[in-house]
């Protein structure tokens, strides 16, 4: 098995018979600004601090490549319900200054069985930075 990475106990990984992999990330970062009236003059600009980052991705589950649809959204369900915060590592890099927490997911349930069981999910997740205090 190939693990990719991982975001705590989420492995992100690819293997002859699992896949649970990520799809089009993005990485937002931002500052916070204050802006202050000035009579005939352009606004000026404060420069307040940082802004949390966020990061966002898809997931592909689906029994045909290995992994529980259901398995995998209430995982990640439970990690949003209870603001779990961990740290998130693709390729041995730690990504942000610390933690993040899963702030969102975004579930498109895709295949069902004649018995209603679900074959494939495409999931949103979007992380937020969880800065230390």
């Amino acid at each position: 098995m190939a693990k990719i990475g991982s975001f705590g106990e989420l492995a992100f990984s690819v293997s002859d018979q699992t896949v649970r992999t990520f799809d089009g990330m993005s990485w937002n970062i931002s500052g916070k600004y204050s802006t202050h009236d000035r009579h005939l003059k352009s606004d000026l600009q404060e420069f307040l601090g940082p802004e949390p980052e966020d990061i966002s991705f898809s997931m592909v589950f689906s029994v045909f490549l290995g992994v529980n649809p259901l398995t995998e959204i209430e995982r990640l369900r439970s990690y949003v319900k209870t603001g779990r915060t961990e740290r998130l590592i693709i390729g041995g890099r730690v990504y942000g200054d610390y933690k993040w927490v899963i702030q969102k997911i975004s579930a498109e349930l895709q295949r069902f069985d004649g018995k209603g069981n679900l074959w494939a999910a495409q999931v949103k997740v979007t992380l937020k930075e969880y800065p230390k205090r």
